[in-house]
């Protein structure tokens, strides 16, 4: 009765390389959830025909839809618009429910139910932030209301009781309930990779969350916004998701996600669990490298660490400190050294044009790129600063002097120009943005 999609949010240059990982771990922790309550519920991602043209994948969605009619669709900010393409398709059957969950309509719940009754009437509801509790609730009352052949609107009472929901009631009103309750993450089942299909593509580098919500407050992120607290997962729940995805044998690698060194006490329990228990699948993380010093280097090479991503996003501290990102570029070259001695990769992110941004702080930036001990084994990438809604940088553009002057969606991908601001108009960010990604080429080549 329940379908869950996701829409292909891939580039077409990511298909079948490092950057080809599984698809939001929201859904997959949704359909756990669902089939521990006996609700049957089936994936639907679209990652997996990637290699499809728009007609075929249309003729795809439209045979995969049919005897379901509950459709959770998750949406990005750059996918929102394929989000509301499937939901045209779900809808040519009136009867069919959408329910939209993810960061962008978690922030933008009003703007797009809003429109959409304007409009299009595509969406039905609107899971906001944390939806494990608020979907499954929503599904149960959709489930009663489907079987008991009643008008919905005999259940708008359950439905304002659900927390985290948004949608327009039976009086073309925005309803908007209580927030929800924070996750125990305990209380999570592992994701439901089983739900994902073998048919046309399987994945072989598994995503695994360490945590949710972030201490940290850096502008162009909307994750402290999304998860009020920061929590951490039990070693002891982790180890069991990596014995669950060495058992689909489908997997050669895993990346852990996000800032595994959050705590320091946690980073070390982590990577003996590796250790201990003699685990042997290759893995990369997210993590602060300005704090590792030369001895936890050691520890995660002797855990199986083989690459380590990790946002600088500047070598100019006046940018730095002016966006919220609280570290030391001098701090975060001797983790880099600590971590290329024990021979573990780097994938270096760096961010153009953030508030504060000047022709003088990018070429402080490329010099201090040139000077990172950089080998082949070793990524570079330079992204275009982008206002998520979410972000401090969405929120609070006039106290960063921002003028966003590209407002379609599906360039917010941190491959278009979004903003200027007063030390950097739009004709020079275009200039920068050329001989950033000249840089991001040209970085092996450097050190080989």
């Amino acid at each position: 009765m329940i379908l869950l999609i996701n829409p292909s949010t891939s580039k077409p240059s990511e298909f079948r390389t490092q950057f080809f990982r599984e698809p939001n771990l929201g859904l997959l922790y949704l359909a756990a959830i669902l089939d521990l309550n006996d609700i049957p519920v089936e994936i639907l991602d679209l990652e997996q025909f990637i290699d499809l043209n728009e007609s075929e994948l249309e003729n795809l969605i439209n045979e995969r839809i049919v005897g379901y009619r509950i459709f959770g669709i998750t949406a990005l900010t750059n996918t929102f618009h394929l989000a509301l393409k499937i939901a045209r398709l779900v809808k040519t059957e009136q009867q069919n429910y959408v329910i939209l969950g993810g960061p962008h309509v978690s922030f933008m719940y009003k703007e797009i139910l809003e429109y959409d009754k304007k409009t299009e009437n595509l969406i039905d509801f609107i899971c906001i932030g944390e939806a494990e509790i608020s979907f499954l609730e929503l599904v149960k009352i959709l489930t009663t209301q489907i079987l008991e052949s009643k008008n919905l609107s005999n259940y708008e009472t359950q439905l304002k009781s659900v927390k985290g929901l948004a949608f327009i009631n039976s009086k073309g009103k925005l309803t908007v309930t209580k927030s929800t309750d924070i996750i125990n993450l305990k209380d999570l089942p592992l994701p439901a990779r089983y739900k994902l299909s073998q048919e046309n593509y399987y994945y072989s580098v598994a995503n695994v969350i360490v945590n949710r919500g972030c201490p940290n407050q850096c502008s162009f992120c909307s994750r402290q916004k999304l998860f009020k607290k920061t929590r951490i997962r039990s070693i002891g729940s982790i180890l069991d998701e990596i014995r669950d995805i060495q058992s689909l044998q489908t997997y050669t690698q895993i990346n852990f996600y996000d800032n595994i060194n959050i705590n320091r006490d946690f980073f070390r329990d982590f990577c003996m669990m590796f250790i201990e228990n003699k685990i042997t699948i290759p893995w990369g993380c997210e993590l602060r490298v300005d704090i590792i010093s030369s001895e936890e280097a050691g520890l995660l090479k002797k855990a199986g660490c083989q690459i380590v991503a990790t946002g600088i996003e500047s070598a100019n501290e006046v940018v730095l400190k002016r966006n919220f990102k609280f570290q030391d570029p001098k701090q975060v070259k001797t983790g880099i050294i600590n971590l290329k001695k024990q021979g573990i990769a780097i994938q270096a992110y760096f961010v153009l044009g953030l508030p504060g941004e000047t022709e003088q702080s990018f070429s402080q930036t490329i010099d201090y790129i040139k000077s990172l001990p950089l080998d082949e084994n070793d990524e570079l990438n330079y992204f275009t600063a982008t206002p998520y809604p979410g972000s401090r940088l969405w929120d609070e553009r006039e106290y960063f002097g921002m003028n966003i002057f590209e407002n379609d969606f599906t360039k917010y991908d941190c491959n278009h120009l979004i903003f200027e601001t007063k030390e950097l108009r739009k004709n020079k960010l275009e200039k920068l943005y050329t001989s950033a990604k000249q840089i991001e080429k040209k970085v092996k080549g450097m050190y080989t």
